[in-house]
C-alpha cells in the first residue's frame, strides 16, 4: 500500500515542481532578475535559490517515485523529510514575517505531500 501513496506523493511533489519552475519562473524569477534596483549580488544569490528550490522539488519527486518504484522506502523518508522542511519554513517563515499564508501559501502545498509520504511509510 506504501507503493500507492509515493507514487501520489511523486505526483503531487512534480505537479508543484511545475507550478514552480513555469509559474514560478514568469511571475518570480523573471521580474526577479529584472530588479535592477537590487544590488546584482542579492539578486543573483536569490536567483541561485530560486534554481536550488527547482532542484529540490525535483529530487522530492525523484525520490517519492524511484520508492514506489523501487520499494526502498528510505527514498521516500528522505522525500517526507524534505517534504516536512518545506512545511516548517515555509509555514513557520510566513508567520515570522507577519505575511499573509493567502499571499505565500507554499509551505502549506507541501503538507499533503508530507502527509502521503508519512502514510505510506507507515507499517
Amino acid at each position: 500500500m506504501g507503493s500507492l501513496y509515493f507514487w501520489l506523493a511523486g505526483a503531487s511533489s512534480a505537479v508543484w515542481f511545475a507550478v514552480h519552475f513555469f509559474i514560478g519562473g514568469r511571475d518570480i524569477a523573471r521580474p526577479l532578475m529584472q530588479a535592477r534596483a537590487i544590488d546584482p549580488v542579492v539578486r543573483h544569490t536569490q536567483y541561485l535559490c530560486w534554481h536550488f528550490t527547482s532542484v529540490t522539488i525535483a529530487t522530492m519527486a525523484g525520490f517519492f517515485f524511484w520508492s514506489a518504484y523501487s520499494g526502498i522506502s528510505a527514498f521516500a523518508a528522505a522525500g517526507t523529510v524534505l517534504a516536512l522542511g518545506f512545511v516548517v519554513v515555509g509555514v513557520g517563515l510566513v508567520i515570522g514575517l507577519k505575511e499573509s499564508h493567502f499571499k505565500l501559501p507554499q509551505g502549506w502545498l507541501f503538507l499533503p505531500v508530507a502527509g502521503l509520504g508519512l502514510f505510506g511509510l507507515l507499517p
